[in-house]
């Protein structure tokens, strides 16, 4: 059993951790000891802050919770001091432990490194990738405001009958009748219709989750106000009306300027760690066994 002088005086000092002042560093300070078990605040501080909200609440309301809460780290460090002598006892769990731990100790040096690294003032480099790349990152599409009367019909409907429907629509709207009027009468599209068959967004050409037959016919139309023939989709029989036309152009500097920083920010932070990577790597001094490599890789004479 884990022995304290005091277990609430214990758990006071752990918990009120994060509201010591400022001004005096203790974070190294020994908060823990168990025979040869040594636990710093700085460890206990980083576990409190990096639990959930509930496990924090707990803490902070049951001092049960929080003598759990030391005992495991006692654990995990006694654990760790077995893991460092199994060499003699398991070499190759040893062996896999030296492994875990040089993946780790990377992942958290690259954490590490990120979180120092010095960021310069990158908007020229992003101005400059506009300048240079807005056909490609900054190009916005033509784009047209549609209205339509739509006839749903299914696999199981009478398309001849629905034809018919859609011919005396055609008549009216040929001697003059309001499209939207129409449209708020016979289009079986809910949404469109309450707003006399407008859409509500503009479709580009590139748009895949809008039928292609639509686009296509949508982009056959010449002039605003155009009505286009009779055209069937996968959900029915269309008459389809321009609206207006938003021409292709690109997109200003200050529209893409959040996202082009965040990708130039993370191309840099990418090659910033790669040369440092590469800076660790060997040196002059490298000295290579090259039959005992050859051993392990199967490379030796026959």
């Amino acid at each position: 059993m884990f022995r304290f002088v005091s277990i609430a005086a214990a758990s006071c000092a752990f918990i009120m951790a994060a509201g010591i002042s400022a001004q005096v560093d203790n974070s190294d300070l020994i908060a823990v000891t168990d025979g040869e078990i040594k636990i710093a605040l700085r460890e206990l501080r980083y576990v409190v802050d990096n639990a959930p909200v509930q496990i924090k609440q707990q803490l902070r309301l049951d001092s049960e919770a929080r003598y759990e809460l030391i005992a495991n780290q006692v654990v995990a460090h006694r654990i760790q001091a077995n893991l460092e002598s199994s060499k003699s006892r398991s070499g190759d769990l040893y062996d896999a432990y030296q492994f875990a731990v040089l993946k780790a100790a990377k992942e958290f040096d690259e954490k590490r490194f990120q979180r120092e690294l010095e960021i310069p003032d990158l908007e020229q480099l992003a101005q400059e990738r506009w300048r240079t790349s807005k056909n490609n990152i900054a190009e916005v599409p033509e784009k047209r405001w549609l209205s339509h009367i739509l006839l749903l019909c299914s696999e199981s409907c009478d398309e001849q009958e629905k034809q018919l429907e859609m011919v005396k629509i055609v008549e009216r709207l040929t001697a003059g009748e309001s499209f939207s009027d129409l449209a708020a009468e016979f289009s079986q599209d809910p949404g469109s219709r309450q707003r006399g068959g407008r859409l509500s967004r503009p479709i580009a050409l590139e748009d895949e989750n809008i039928d292609a037959t639509f686009r296509e016919t949508a982009f056959a139309l010449q002039e605003k106000g155009q009505v286009s023939e009779v055209v069937k989709s996968r959900f029915g029989l269309h008459v389809m009306r321009l609206d207006s036309v938003e021409p292709a152009r690109a997109y200003s500097f200050d529209e893409i300027k959040q996202s082009l920083m965040a990708e130039v920010e993370k191309q840099y932070r990418e090659d910033a760690y790669t040369s440092y990577i590469l800076s660790m790597g060997p040196s002059d001094a490298l000295r290579i066994n090259a039959p005992l490599l050859d051993t392990i890789l199967d490379l030796g004479p026959n």
